[in-house]
Protein backbone atom coordinates (compact mmCIF):
# COMPACT_ATOMS: atom_id res chain seq x y z
CA UNK A 1 0.00 0.00 0.00
CA UNK A 2 1.13 3.79 -0.44
CA UNK A 3 2.97 4.97 2.68
CA UNK A 4 2.02 8.41 4.53
CA UNK A 5 6.19 8.67 3.38
CA UNK A 6 5.00 9.78 -0.01
CA UNK A 7 3.23 12.89 1.38
CA UNK A 8 5.56 13.88 3.91
CA UNK A 9 7.99 14.03 0.98
CA UNK A 10 4.96 16.01 -0.56
CA UNK A 11 5.19 18.85 2.31
CA UNK A 12 8.82 18.86 2.58
CA UNK A 13 10.23 19.06 -1.08
CA UNK A 14 6.94 19.90 -2.77
CA UNK A 15 4.39 18.21 -5.70
CA UNK A 16 6.31 18.31 -8.28
CA UNK A 17 7.90 15.31 -9.59
CA UNK A 18 6.73 13.56 -6.89
CA UNK A 19 6.06 10.17 -8.51
CA UNK A 20 9.90 10.04 -9.76
CA UNK A 21 10.40 8.55 -6.61
CA UNK A 22 7.93 5.89 -5.44
CA UNK A 23 7.89 4.37 -1.52
CA UNK A 24 5.48 1.25 -1.11
CA UNK A 25 5.63 -0.04 2.20
CA UNK A 26 4.68 -3.78 2.25
CA UNK A 27 4.26 -5.28 5.90
CA UNK A 28 7.71 -4.99 7.33
CA UNK A 29 9.08 -4.15 3.83
CA UNK A 30 9.88 -0.85 2.34
CA UNK A 31 9.71 -0.59 -1.78
CA UNK A 32 11.97 1.86 -3.39
CA UNK A 33 10.75 2.52 -6.86
CA UNK A 34 12.72 4.69 -9.51
CA UNK A 35 9.78 5.86 -11.98
CA UNK A 36 11.21 7.66 -14.25
CA UNK A 37 11.24 4.76 -17.33
CA UNK A 38 10.78 6.73 -20.42
CA UNK A 39 14.19 8.21 -19.78
CA UNK A 40 15.74 4.57 -18.32
CA UNK A 41 15.52 6.08 -14.56
CA UNK A 42 17.65 8.77 -15.37
CA UNK A 43 18.46 10.81 -12.15
CA UNK A 44 17.26 14.61 -12.70
CA UNK A 45 15.62 17.15 -10.79
CA UNK A 46 14.93 16.53 -7.52
CA UNK A 47 15.31 12.88 -7.99
CA UNK A 48 18.49 12.36 -5.45
CA UNK A 49 16.94 14.41 -3.00
CA UNK A 50 13.81 12.15 -3.00
CA UNK A 51 15.75 9.39 -2.98
CA UNK A 52 17.67 10.15 0.13
CA UNK A 53 14.41 11.56 2.02
CA UNK A 54 12.73 7.80 1.25
CA UNK A 55 15.72 6.10 2.63
CA UNK A 56 15.99 8.49 5.89
CA UNK A 57 12.17 8.23 6.52
CA UNK A 58 12.51 4.13 5.72
CA UNK A 59 15.02 3.79 8.20
CA UNK A 60 13.37 6.10 11.08
CA UNK A 61 10.45 3.19 10.28
CA UNK A 62 10.84 0.87 13.14
CA UNK A 63 8.20 -1.35 11.36
CA UNK A 64 10.35 -1.54 8.30
CA UNK A 65 12.85 -4.39 8.37
CA UNK A 66 14.35 -4.35 5.03
CA UNK A 67 14.45 -1.87 1.90
CA UNK A 68 14.44 -2.66 -1.69
CA UNK A 69 15.32 -0.26 -4.63
CA UNK A 70 13.94 -1.40 -7.57
CA UNK A 71 13.69 0.81 -11.15
CA UNK A 72 10.22 0.75 -12.87
CA UNK A 73 10.04 -0.72 -16.70
CA UNK A 74 13.33 -1.95 -18.07
CA UNK A 75 15.77 -0.13 -16.48
CA UNK A 76 16.88 -0.03 -13.16
CA UNK A 77 19.23 3.19 -13.93
CA UNK A 78 21.61 4.91 -16.15
CA UNK A 79 22.77 7.00 -13.86
CA UNK A 80 22.97 10.86 -14.09
CA UNK A 81 20.51 12.40 -16.92
CA UNK A 82 22.88 13.50 -19.85
CA UNK A 83 20.73 15.94 -20.98
CA UNK A 84 20.46 18.23 -17.98
CA UNK A 85 24.10 18.03 -17.42
CA UNK A 86 24.35 19.18 -21.30
CA UNK A 87 22.36 22.09 -20.06
CA UNK A 88 24.50 22.84 -16.26
CA UNK A 89 27.42 22.94 -18.84
CA UNK A 90 26.04 25.25 -21.23
CA UNK A 91 24.85 27.46 -18.67
CA UNK A 92 28.24 26.85 -16.77
CA UNK A 93 26.59 26.15 -13.75
CA UNK A 94 29.42 24.67 -11.74
CA UNK A 95 27.74 24.98 -8.43
CA UNK A 96 24.52 23.35 -9.32
CA UNK A 97 26.86 20.01 -10.49
CA UNK A 98 28.54 20.54 -7.24
CA UNK A 99 25.46 20.06 -5.22
CA UNK A 100 24.19 17.23 -7.44
CA UNK A 101 27.35 15.28 -6.50
CA UNK A 102 27.26 16.25 -2.77
CA UNK A 103 23.83 14.76 -2.54
CA UNK A 104 24.83 11.23 -4.39
CA UNK A 105 27.32 11.21 -1.76
CA UNK A 106 24.41 11.95 1.04
CA UNK A 107 22.58 9.17 -0.70
CA UNK A 108 25.81 6.49 -0.05
CA UNK A 109 26.76 7.37 3.07
CA UNK A 110 22.60 7.03 4.81
CA UNK A 111 22.90 3.60 3.15
CA UNK A 112 26.13 2.92 4.67
CA UNK A 113 24.72 4.65 8.07
CA UNK A 114 21.13 2.98 8.28
CA UNK A 115 20.21 0.25 10.28
CA UNK A 116 17.77 -1.53 8.19
CA UNK A 117 19.31 -3.74 5.50
CA UNK A 118 19.03 -2.42 1.72
CA UNK A 119 18.56 -4.85 -1.45
CA UNK A 120 19.47 -3.40 -4.86
CA UNK A 121 16.67 -5.51 -7.18
CA UNK A 122 18.52 -4.62 -10.47
CA UNK A 123 15.43 -5.29 -13.32
CA UNK A 124 17.80 -3.82 -16.72
CA UNK A 125 20.40 -1.90 -17.09
CA UNK A 126 22.18 -0.32 -13.93
CA UNK A 127 25.28 2.10 -15.34
CA UNK A 128 27.23 4.88 -14.09
CA UNK A 129 25.71 6.47 -10.77
CA UNK A 130 23.13 3.81 -10.97
CA UNK A 131 25.42 1.00 -10.97
CA UNK A 132 27.10 2.31 -8.11
CA UNK A 133 23.69 2.67 -6.12
CA UNK A 134 23.54 -1.13 -6.79
CA UNK A 135 26.96 -1.53 -4.92
CA UNK A 136 26.44 0.62 -2.60
CA UNK A 137 23.20 -1.66 -1.30
CA UNK A 138 23.90 -4.80 1.65
CA UNK A 139 23.38 -7.20 -1.25
CA UNK A 140 21.97 -6.75 -4.94
CA UNK A 141 19.78 -10.09 -6.99
CA UNK A 142 19.69 -9.09 -10.66
CA UNK A 143 17.34 -10.15 -13.70
CA UNK A 144 18.80 -11.95 -16.50
CA UNK A 145 18.18 -8.96 -18.73
CA UNK A 146 20.56 -6.79 -16.72
CA UNK A 147 23.62 -5.50 -17.12
CA UNK A 148 26.10 -3.02 -15.18
CA UNK A 149 29.00 -0.59 -16.44
CA UNK A 150 30.74 2.07 -15.04
CA UNK A 151 30.34 4.38 -17.81
CA UNK A 152 31.29 7.94 -16.45
CA UNK A 153 34.70 7.76 -18.54
CA UNK A 154 32.17 7.75 -21.73
CA UNK A 155 31.03 11.60 -21.02
CA UNK A 156 34.47 12.45 -19.65
CA UNK A 157 33.12 11.82 -16.28
CA UNK A 158 35.10 10.50 -12.43
CA UNK A 159 32.83 8.19 -11.16
CA UNK A 160 31.01 8.94 -7.89
CA UNK A 161 28.42 7.81 -5.55
CA UNK A 162 31.09 5.60 -3.74
CA UNK A 163 32.09 3.77 -6.70
CA UNK A 164 35.86 3.95 -6.23
CA UNK A 165 35.33 2.49 -2.90
CA UNK A 166 33.10 -0.26 -3.29
CA UNK A 167 34.14 -1.77 -6.76
CA UNK A 168 38.06 -2.43 -5.74
CA UNK A 169 36.50 -4.23 -2.06
CA UNK A 170 34.55 -6.67 -4.27
CA UNK A 171 36.54 -7.64 -7.53
CA UNK A 172 40.04 -6.31 -6.94
CA UNK A 173 42.06 -2.97 -7.75
CA UNK A 174 42.73 -4.91 -11.60
CA UNK A 175 39.21 -6.05 -12.44
CA UNK A 176 37.94 -2.56 -11.10
CA UNK A 177 40.25 -0.26 -13.03
CA UNK A 178 39.11 -2.73 -16.47
CA UNK A 179 35.34 -2.02 -15.60
CA UNK A 180 36.19 1.94 -14.70
CA UNK A 181 38.60 2.86 -17.45
CA UNK A 182 37.16 1.28 -20.22
CA UNK A 183 33.65 2.26 -18.79
CA UNK A 184 31.74 -0.93 -20.66
CA UNK A 185 28.74 -2.89 -19.75
CA UNK A 186 28.82 -6.36 -18.54
CA UNK A 187 26.21 -9.03 -18.23
CA UNK A 188 24.33 -9.77 -15.13
CA UNK A 189 25.86 -13.05 -15.40
CA UNK A 190 29.45 -12.00 -15.45
CA UNK A 191 28.52 -9.50 -12.98
CA UNK A 192 27.65 -12.62 -11.03
CA UNK A 193 31.09 -14.45 -11.43
CA UNK A 194 33.09 -11.56 -10.22
CA UNK A 195 30.79 -11.10 -7.16
CA UNK A 196 29.07 -7.93 -7.83
CA UNK A 197 25.88 -9.81 -7.57
CA UNK A 198 24.53 -12.18 -5.03
CA UNK A 199 22.21 -13.57 -7.89
CA UNK A 200 21.15 -13.98 -10.84
CA UNK A 201 16.88 -14.91 -11.68
CA UNK A 202 14.85 -14.81 -14.57
CA UNK A 203 13.10 -11.10 -14.86
CA UNK A 204 9.58 -12.96 -13.87
CA UNK A 205 11.16 -13.87 -10.71
CA UNK A 206 12.85 -10.64 -9.72
CA UNK A 207 10.82 -9.12 -7.71
CA UNK A 208 9.70 -12.21 -5.67
CA UNK A 209 13.22 -13.39 -4.90
CA UNK A 210 13.97 -9.78 -3.60
CA UNK A 211 11.19 -10.09 -1.55
CA UNK A 212 11.80 -13.37 0.14
CA UNK A 213 15.56 -12.62 0.97
CA UNK A 214 14.16 -9.34 2.34
CA UNK A 215 11.47 -12.02 4.16
CA UNK A 216 14.55 -13.78 5.46
CA UNK A 217 16.12 -11.04 7.05
CA UNK A 218 12.80 -9.58 8.52
CA UNK A 219 12.22 -12.53 10.01
CA UNK A 220 15.62 -12.60 12.28
CA UNK A 221 16.57 -10.93 14.68
CA UNK A 222 16.53 -7.06 14.38
CA UNK A 223 19.10 -5.78 17.07
CA UNK A 224 21.61 -8.49 15.67
CA UNK A 225 20.76 -7.90 12.02
CA UNK A 226 21.56 -4.12 13.00
CA UNK A 227 24.91 -5.16 14.23
CA UNK A 228 25.85 -7.50 11.82
CA UNK A 229 25.25 -5.11 9.26
CA UNK A 230 27.69 -2.03 11.10
CA UNK A 231 30.10 -4.85 11.28
CA UNK A 232 30.31 -6.08 7.94
CA UNK A 233 30.21 -2.21 6.49
CA UNK A 234 33.23 -1.47 9.29
CA UNK A 235 35.23 -5.02 7.46
CA UNK A 236 35.50 -2.80 4.60
CA UNK A 237 37.77 -0.51 5.82
CA UNK A 238 38.33 -1.52 10.16
CA UNK A 239 41.51 -3.49 11.35
CA UNK A 240 41.09 -7.26 13.04
CA UNK A 241 41.32 -5.64 16.27
CA UNK A 242 38.18 -3.15 15.71
CA UNK A 243 36.44 -6.10 13.99
CA UNK A 244 37.00 -8.00 16.82
CA UNK A 245 35.87 -5.41 19.93
CA UNK A 246 32.44 -4.45 17.18
CA UNK A 247 31.67 -8.82 17.67
CA UNK A 248 32.27 -8.43 21.80
CA UNK A 249 30.11 -5.82 22.31
CA UNK A 250 27.40 -6.89 19.81
CA UNK A 251 27.30 -10.23 21.27
CA UNK A 252 26.86 -8.82 25.08
CA UNK A 253 23.89 -6.77 23.14
CA UNK A 254 22.54 -9.99 21.79
CA UNK A 255 23.17 -11.80 24.98
CA UNK A 256 20.79 -9.64 26.98
CA UNK A 257 18.04 -9.27 24.19
CA UNK A 258 14.91 -11.11 24.44
CA UNK A 259 15.86 -12.48 20.55
CA UNK A 260 18.43 -14.40 21.65
CA UNK A 261 16.88 -16.38 24.76
CA UNK A 262 14.16 -16.84 22.12
CA UNK A 263 16.20 -18.40 19.73
CA UNK A 264 18.32 -20.56 22.12
CA UNK A 265 14.84 -22.22 23.19
CA UNK A 266 13.73 -22.56 19.50
CA UNK A 267 16.28 -24.73 18.82
CA UNK A 268 16.25 -26.67 22.03
CA UNK A 269 12.59 -27.20 21.42
CA UNK A 270 13.49 -28.24 17.65
CA UNK A 271 11.11 -25.51 16.21
CA UNK A 272 11.24 -22.19 14.07
CA UNK A 273 12.16 -19.50 16.24
CA UNK A 274 9.64 -16.19 16.34
CA UNK A 275 11.73 -13.33 16.97
CA UNK A 276 10.28 -9.74 17.76
CA UNK A 277 11.33 -6.39 16.62
CA UNK A 278 14.77 -6.50 18.43
CA UNK A 279 15.31 -5.21 22.19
Amino acid sequence: MASSIEAAAERELGAADKTSIVVDCDGPFGWIRINRPERLNAFAGDMRERLLAALQWLDEDEAIRCVIIIGEGRAFSTGGDVGYMAELIASGDEAEFSRLVEIGAAVVRQIDEMSTPVIAAINGPAAGAGACLALACDLRVASETASIGFTFSRVGLHPDWGGTYFLPRLVGPALAGELILTGGMISAERAERLGLVNRVVPASELEPVARGLAGQIAAGPAGAITDAKRALRRSLHGTLPELLEMEAHAQLRAFRSADFEEGITAFMEKRTPHFGQGG
